[in-house]
């Protein structure tokens, strides 16, 4: 069996560790670097607390700061929900990680559409000031639905993925974990 260092370039594909050790092993390394992952399952099937944990490691075991962009959950109750794990997360919130609220609401949406832009704008600050390496959107599809039209959903990540990576974030080393629940049955 290779090592995580191994496995880095198989194929010419370069990971970021998320530092959860059989999810790396399986992996060959990791989650893509420089890429965005799309993170699917039910209600409670651990997308944010995988999420998180790849963050709370990143930031700890690899020196990687990073945010946390919360669309459905507030960010306290996801602080304090994390609690019990024991990552120490206001210590990290000092320096390496950042969350930032993004829940919007129906009336939000007018006219059926939205720009993702400013909130990118303040995020991309954020992750300048801070060096961020790694991002969250957490529930993006909180927000999405509000669109109503699978189409415009559509449209809108790909939007948000474009964006966020071509447009708004510097370095280029930046990896992004989108976590989107399925549709329940």
């Amino acid at each position: 069996m290779r090592s995580l260092a191994e496995n880095q370039d198989v194929a010419g594909l370069h990971k970021m560790p998320t530092g959860v050790e059989g999810f790396d092993a399986i992996t060959g390394g990791g989650l893509p670097r420089n890429r965005t992952s799309l993170i699917l399952g039910g209600p409670g099937g651990g997308k944010t607390v995988f999420a998180l944990q790849t963050l709370v490691n990143g930031a700890r075991q690899f020196g990687e700061p990073g945010i946390f962009v919360a669309f459905e959950e507030n960010s306290r109750h996801i602080l304090a929900n994390a609690a019990s794990f024991g990552w120490n997360l206001p210590k990290l919130e000092k320096k390496q990680l950042f969350f930032f609220d993004a829940k919007m609401g129906p009336d939000v949406i007018k006219a059926g559409e939205f720009d993702l832009s400013g909130m990118l704008a303040g995020i991309k600050a954020e992750a300048d000031a801070r060096g961020a390496r790694r991002i969250v959107f957490d529930a993006v599809d909180a927000l999405l639905s509000l669109l109503d039209d699978p189409l415009a959903e559509r449209r809108e990540i790909y939007r948000l993925d474009r964006d966020s990576r071509a447009n708004r974030f510097e370095p280029s080393e930046l990896t992004y974990c989108t976590l989107q629940s399925l549709p329940s049955a």
